[in-house]
């Protein structure tokens, strides 16, 4: 599992420790990934640094064929869908 935010890095790190993460997680502050997946909120906020907009809080399931096999969009900006919708995502899937 990958996760990507507009955090720092040192920001992740701490938060890493603090919530004792398991997953790899990776800076965007400049949304370069977030751009990429078109996932970028511009509807709402602003954005870290003055940027215009916010990442799109999404779930995407890649096969290991590097096919997108399902794509989670929480209706709400600030949350994501709860983790039963990934689990059930992965037992369809996996």
């Amino acid at each position: 599992m990958v996760t990507v935010c507009t955090d720092s890095p040192k920001q992740i790190q701490k938060g890493h420790r603090q919530h004792r993460l398991g997953a790899v997680m990776l800076s965007d502050r400049d949304l370069t990934v977030t751009d990429a997946f078109g996932l970028r909120n511009l509807g709402f906020h602003s954005g870290p640094f003055g940027l215009e907009g916010l990442p799109v809080p999404t779930s995407i399931l890649i096969g290991g064929d590097g096919k997108v096999l399902w794509v989670d969009q929480a209706e709400n900006y600030q949350r994501r869908n709860g983790p039963e919708v990934l689990q059930a995502a992965l037992h369809r899937y996996l």
